[in-house]
């Protein structure tokens, strides 16, 4: 009888370098029951002593698919696990935006790779998840709002720390042209995961108006487009997108 490893294990493994990340996520995500995918990704922490390898390569990605998808309640465990993971690591960015060196430079980046990989999953599980049912009570349609609103916004709130406080503590502390051997493409991947993040919001703005919501006692009605900041809604989006690509563009002009 084959042991089940510990979730400890588990984190231990995928915080080495950002193949075992990738190769041990996937893992995850494939075999493990939806309570112990949501632990693992509450866990998972990836010391600030740990650098990326594949600075230059191209971000990878997790396969997933339909059958994988669990209940709403269980996404959003797994959605408020994931939450935890970005939000662990922002504070490491702030933390070397603090404390600027070439060392943690890779740190940063295997950080801001993994960031860039989870949150792509998060927005394919949210995509899922929509087209589980056509038809959902007001708790499911909070759930997923709740969902795609926290990632977007996990998203803006990475770029911002890395494309400014970083970038600029990092600019005033080594040579211009250090930084930017240093970077080299490295917007380029961010850039790419911009254009994933829209690409993302246009799927679930299509899938919205496919949807009904039953409210008991009630007649069938569309998902509203907007309600507290959704950024569904177009006003919130401008706004957020724009700060987005502010901050892309700080990242392309430090390179």
């Amino acid at each position: 009888m084959t042991k089940t490893a510990t979730i400890s294990s588990l984190v231990r493994q995928a915080a080495k370098n950002e193949q075992l990340f990738l190769e041990v996520t996937q893992n995850v995500l494939s075999e493990e029951p939806h309570e112990r995918i949501a632990d693992f990704f509450d866990k998972l922490n990836i010391p600030r002593s740990v650098g990326s390898t594949a600075n230059f390569e191209p971000i990878g990605s997790m396969t997933q698919t339909p059958d994988q998808i669990g209940t709403f309640e269980q996404e959003k465990a797994i959605s408020d696990g994931l939450q935890k993971f970005l939000d662990r690591h922002e504070r490491k960015i702030k933390w070397h935006a603090g404390h600027p060196s070439v060392e943690g430079t890779e740190n940063v980046f295997f950080v801001f790779r993994c960031m860039i990989v989870a949150t792509n999953a998060r927005l394919q599980r949210i995509d899922f998840l929509l087209k589980s049912k056509d038809e959902l009570n007001p708790r499911e349609w909070g759930i997923a709002r709740e969902m795609m609103n926290k990632t977007y916004l996990s998203f803006r709130r990475f770029l911002n720390l890395t494309a400014g406080p970083w970038v600029d503590a990092m600019t005033q502390t080594i040579p211009r042209e250090q930084f930017t051997e240093l970077l080299g493409e490295f917007h380029a991947f961010v850039d790419v995961a911009i254009t994933q993040l829209e690409e993302g919001r246009g799927r679930i703005e299509d899938r919205r108006t496919e949807l009904s919501v039953l409210p008991e006692g009630f007649p069938a009605v569309k998902p509203p487009i907007y309600f507290g900041g959704d950024l569904l809604a177009r006003g919130p989006w401008k706004l957020f997108w724009s700060q987005v690509v502010d901050r892309a563009a700080h990242f392309r002009e430090a390179a």
